[in-house]
Order: C-alpha cells, then structure tokens, then sequence
C-alpha cells in the first residue's frame, strides 16, 4: 500500500485548478513507479480545509488510473468528512 500526505500540497485545499495539479504531481511523481494492483491511501489528517472543488478534481484525475484502489484513511475533521460525502467518496 502506498501512504500518501495530503499535506504535502498544503494545509487549505480550496480550488479546482490546485486539486488537479496535485492529482497530476502525485501521479508523474509518487505514483507514476507504483505496482499494478497497488492500493493508494490517501491521508487527510494535517489538512485543515478541504474544499468540494479542489477534491472533485483531485479524485477525478486519480479514479482514470487508479480506479478502487484508492482508499481514504479515516478522519475526524469536519471539512474533510463533509467534503468527501458531497463528491460522493466516503
């Protein structure tokens, strides 16, 4: 399994365009060497704000490739749960 920080794209993930050239760095760059059957975790634990815009781009990009094999570590953070429940990802 891969473990991936959200974090690592900052701490208030707010637009479209940012959630899209995230899923890009991601894949071009963490993902681009991982296995076939692979499950990608995503962890949104030090992220503060997480809007609906920037995560609808953000799986978007990722589901083409990854499909189901991605996975969210669960939260307790409000802006995330809700976010995630709005796009239809849980």
């Amino acid at each position: 399994m891969i473990k991936v920080d959200i974090s690592q794209f900052g701490s208030s993930l707010v637009s479209r365009p940012a959630g899209r050239e995230a899923a890009l760095a991601l894949q071009a760059n963490m993902l681009r060497s991982a296995p076939e059957k692979e499950l990608i975790e995503i962890d949104f634990s030090n992220v503060l704000v997480l809007t609906p815009s920037w995560a609808d781009e953000f799986f978007a990009v990722l589901k083409e490739q990854w499909g189901d094999r991605i996975k969210i570590t669960p939260t307790t953070n409000p802006s995330v749960e809700l976010t995630l429940k709005t796009i239809g990802i849980s």
